[in-house]
């Protein structure tokens, strides 16, 4: 084996890809989807931010992801709601939101507010591929004797569940902070990006110039239910 393909080997992790449409929809409540009316428990309502009903974006079910990250192992769904008018800030509940559901069941469509997501909705597509980091990576693995200047990973550039963040302007935030603050935040919670959610134009989500929102989840030991963001676009 070459230093370049141990290299990649060294560095390759299974990311979920997703695409949005293009099949007969299952019309199934469970399944993954951006825009159709997005499943909660009986006691949560619609969430709002500063008064304002948030923004849903979608819903992807974890058990029909063809691969699933370490620090999401033991959820089932997943849902993500912004408020469009707002800063988006760093933590769950800061201008956006992140609902988490160990299990299916007890789950049920939610009535969607009037203006509050998509003109259209879609079922998504999941597919398995082989994902690379970027450069700047914080996670990227060297090679003894290797000079991996100047060699560029084929990096999944779009909505996906695990894999490695597709970085824009840097890393994320929780890779390189100096900030008092987010230094503290990142040595109490310990963040591992889990999936990205990139400017979908196929239901008109645009985020800054073709930006992207990273998602981070809390691999402290009890603070798993913790969730944090980045956001970049060119």
């Amino acid at each position: 084996m070459s230093s370049l393909d141990e290299f990649r080997r060294v560095n390759r992790r299974k990311a979920s890809t997703i695409t949005i449409g293009g099949f007969r929809p299952t019309l199934d409540p469970y399944a993954s989807h951006f825009g159709l009316p997005p499943l909660s428990l009986p006691d949560e309502g619609w969430p709002e931010h500063d008064g304002r009903p948030l923004f849903f974006i979608c819903q992807l079910n974890l058990t029909q992801s063809p691969h699933v990250p370490e620090p999401l192992s033991g959820l089932a769904l997943l849902t993500v709601f912004i408020d469009s008018k707002s800063r988006l800030g760093q933590q769950n509940g800061d201008g956006w939101l992140l609902r988490e559901y160990s299990s299916l069941a007890n789950l049920s469509p939610l009535a969607i507010p009037e203006g509050t997501t998509f003109y259209r909705g879609f079922e998504v597509r999941f597919d398995e591929a082989d994902d690379y980091p970027v450069f700047d990576d914080p996670d990227l693995r060297t090679v003894r004797g290797f000079d991996s200047a100047g060699i560029h990973l084929d990096n999944v550039a779009r909505t996906k569940i695990g894999g490695y963040a597709s970085n824009i302007q840097s890393e994320q935030w929780w890779g390189h902070s100096l900030n008092d603050a987010d230094v503290e935040l990142i040595e109490r919670f310990q963040p591992a990006f889990c999936l990205q959610i990139a400017t979908e134009e196929k239901v008109r989500l645009y985020l800054g110039d073709n930006g992207m929102m990273y998602f981070a989840r809390s691999t402290a030991a009890d603070q798993e239910t913790r969730w944090f963001l980045d956001t970049q676009c060119y």
